[in-house]
């Protein structure tokens, strides 16, 4: 009988290596969104924030806009003239007030 031959074609190998080359790439590529999926839905914020609003004061209206938290701030306050009358910005990633308007009467 004749020997035949069990020996793979050279275009037959170059193809399963390439599909075991794009199995691994794929395999490679869903790890990596999994894992930036799972950071993004993680614990990324803060614990405990303190926004400087002044004694006597209070929050009379809070809009949450993008990733800025606003908040009006009004009310007598204790001191002179307008002190409650102010707006912050604060960024809802760090907890810090990026921003204050303070809506005092001019002088």
């Amino acid at each position: 009988m004749d020997h035949v031959s069990r020996e793979v074609p050279r275009q037959m190998l170059v193809l399963k290596t390439l599909v075991i080359g794009f199995a691994i790439l794929l395999i490679v590529a869903a790890v990596i969104l999994i894992a930036f999926g799972a950071n993004r839905l993680g614990g990324t914020g803060f614990d405990l924030a303190k926004l400087p609003i002044p004694a006597g004061c209070r929050v009379e209206q809070m809009t949450a806009e993008g990733d800025r938290l606003i908040f009006s701030i009004g009310g007598p306050g204790l001191g002179d003239g307008d002190d409650c009358r102010r707006v912050l910005i604060a960024d809802m990633k760090s907890g810090q007030v990026i921003g204050q308007f303070d809506l005092t009467s001019p002088q």
